[in-house]
């Protein structure tokens, strides 16, 4: 299976200096994300955490809210989102790195998120072997990516659909399935349970075609998140792993 194409990430975000950041869940997105993970992954005062494929910072901003005595560091291949990260949010660390080879410490991170980032590679196996490099003994692990059994996920984003669009994402996405997930970063001895659900609110996307039908999705993905069908059909899959 061949590699990211990570000149491709680089330049599709590095753009988002200049357009003012890259964030595309509203508020309430970004608070039941967080409400989810900090229910599920407890933390002690002084923890490590970061934020992988952080873009400009916006989910950075809302994981260092939900740990406020933590030291939270944003990670991003892309300079232009780094930088427009540093002038959004000054208090929070941020670094230019790559996942697949990170300048980390073996054995410092307490939590290790990916941020919508795991789609992004054809294979996140190297993605999987660097978590558990970094990770002490015992630390955790947090993911939220697109849901291939979405509806409307796989009509927008899956190339075999007739509806698809390739607006507004890199040659590198695609969507996942949970058990992906599961079994990825288990080869490489992290521990992963999922949820998939709905009922996370977008702000914009960047095809026009699209954009009159995002508050019809936005009510929809509302509806699917109150009914039994969201632990299947749901927007997103949220991962949990533990070093073991």
């Amino acid at each position: 299976m061949k590699g990211q194409d990570k000149d491709a990430e680089i330049k599709f975000f590095d753009r988002f200096d200049r357009k003012g950041g890259y964030d595309v869940f509203d508020t309430s997105g970004y608070q039941k994300i967080s409400k989810i993970m900090k229910k599920i992954i407890p933390l002690k005062n002084g923890a490590i955490i970061y934020d992988m494929g952080c873009g400009s910072g916006a989910f950075t901003f809302y994981l260092a809210n939900a740990y406020p005595k933590s030291r939270v560091i944003g990670i991003d291949i892309s300079k232009g989102c780094i930088l427009r990260a540093k002038k959004d949010s000054p208090a929070i660390e941020f670094q230019i790195d790559d996942v697949e080879h990170l300048k980390i410490k073996n054995s410092s991170a307490d939590l290790v998120c990916y941020s919508g980032i795991l789609h992004h590679f054809p294979d996140f196996s190297k993605v999987a072997q660097e978590a558990f490099r970094i990770l002490k003994p015992g630390g955790k692990l947090f993911s939220y990516d697109p849901n291939l059994y979405n509806p409307a996920f796989w009509l927008y984003r899956n190339n075999n659909s007739p509806f698809y669009s390739s607006k507004g994402i890199t040659s590198n996405e695609r969507l996942l399935k949970a058990r992906e997930i599961k079994k990825v970063f288990s080869n490489y001895g992290i521990e992963m349970k999922t949820k998939i659900v709905s009922g996370i609110k977008f702000r914009y996307v960047e095809s026009k075609k699209a954009s009159p039908l995002l508050s019809v999705y936005n009510f929809m993905d509302q509806i699917l998140a109150i009914t039994p069908l969201a632990s299947l059909f749901g927007s997103f899959i949220l991962g949990f792993g533990k070093k073991q």
